[in-house]
């Protein structure tokens, strides 16, 4: 898929199993923003999938939801870099790929629960 733009802003594009897995996370947690944008100390970064507690109950949590196909295991060194400075911003990041993505709600779940 091409990326688009829209008023020289840059939008990600989204991968079929990253939009399956924004629908899947969608129906537990309706406020998730699919290509988030998050101002960084370095730059503006793109949630694959973003989801933070509505400040309704004693949690509160800001998590990135990203979705690993196999273009990432040749940017491993670039990821690690990119999650520190979400890191920094508050942001903690939950990657999934076709090996653990059925193991996403336990993920996040155990995230919140920090």
């Amino acid at each position: 898929m091409r990326a688009r733009s829209s008023k020289n802003r840059f939008i990600p594009p989204v991968s079929p199993p990253q939009m399956f897995l924004y629908s899947q996370i969608r129906q537990k947690f309706p406020l998730a923003k699919l290509n988030f944008p998050i101002k960084t100390d370095k730059c503006t970064r793109y949630a694959d999938i973003y989801i933070e507690s509505n400040g309704l109950d004693s949690t509160s949590f800001k998590l990135c939801i990203e979705y690993d196909g196999y273009y990432h295991k040749y940017k491993r060194r670039q990821d690690r870099e990119r999650d520190l400075e979400l890191a920094r911003a508050g942001i903690k990041t939950i990657r999934v790929n076709k090996k653990n993505v059925d193991d996403v709600f336990r993920l996040i779940e155990e995230e919140i629960s920090k």
